[in-house]
């Protein structure tokens, strides 16, 4: 009884302290929508901000947080927040089009190829869950497999040409959650495409800024990363451009 005397008050501080937390995080939410609603674009930015650097990762997030840098012109910003917001919901309609209003004022935009229709079929089975949904799902039919398993081993009634025939179908499936939830963990972790932050950036034939000039990138353009040094990216271009920049010009996805 003295120990519960203890912990049952530790339990209820830890309580109330992740029932505080919340109740920060929605005043944070309110007080950077109210500062939208009051056209202070730059100070809704910088609130919306504070919660991405908090954790918090969730696409109506990341799509606020774009409108407000495109309405303080920060449009590097709001083309990468847009690009979060989709790469997390990519059938969010409203990230879609405000990321073509954006995609207007970057100088040079070159728009990517559009998806063949089996990309968006896997585009669409990929985002069917969560990274967490996969893992969770993969380990749920992992042990769904193993008591079919053992039902059929130990006992004699189970044994039935339905349960294996059901052992098989688990056990396909959770094959394909394991692979996917890997896959999932490494799309989700893959920092291979961002957004460039400003303009005027001479792309170099190598990593060698006294190199010759090959092109210019704008702020707001959306590259690819194909390799990099300490200091320098080398970065792709939606129309097959390549060259090398600084890495500091580059924020990654």
């Amino acid at each position: 009884m003295s120990a519960i005397r203890y912990i049952l008050p530790l339990l209820l501080l830890l309580g109330l302290g992740s029932l505080q937390a919340q109740n920060n995080t929605q005043q944070q939410y309110e007080k950077a929508y109210q500062l939208y609603q009051q056209n202070k674009y730059s100070e809704a930015a910088a609130a919306y901000q504070q919660l991405i650097d908090q954790g918090y990762s969730l696409p109506d997030l990341y799509f606020n947080a774009g409108n407000a840098y495109y309405k303080s012109n920060r449009t590097g910003l709001a083309v990468y927040n847009y690009e979060k917001a989709l790469r997390l919901h990519p059938d969010h309609e409203a990230a879609t089009h405000n990321l073509a209003l954006a995609n207007q004022r970057v100088q040079g935009f070159t728009d990517e190829l559009p998806l063949l229709f089996f990309q968006k079929w896997w585009q669409q089975w990929e985002h069917l869950h969560s990274p967490n949904g996969w893992t969770i799902g993969s380990i749920l039919l992992f042990w769904l497999l193993v008591a079919g398993i053992l039902a059929n081993l130990l006992a004699a009634r189970f044994a039935t040409r339905a349960l294996r025939v059901g052992i098989g179908v688990i056990g396909a499936l959770a094959i394909i959650y394991c692979f996917m939830s890997i896959y999932a963990w490494k799309t989700a972790n893959s920092h291979d495409t961002g957004v460039v932050m400003n303009s005027g950036i001479k792309a170099k034939p190598g990593p060698d800024p006294g190199g010759k000039d090959l092109f210019e990138l704008n702020e707001g353009m959306k590259v690819e990363v194909l390799d990099a040094t300490e200091d320098y990216c080398k970065v792709a271009l939606a129309d097959g451009k390549t060259g090398w920049i600084s890495c500091n010009e580059v924020k990654r996805l």
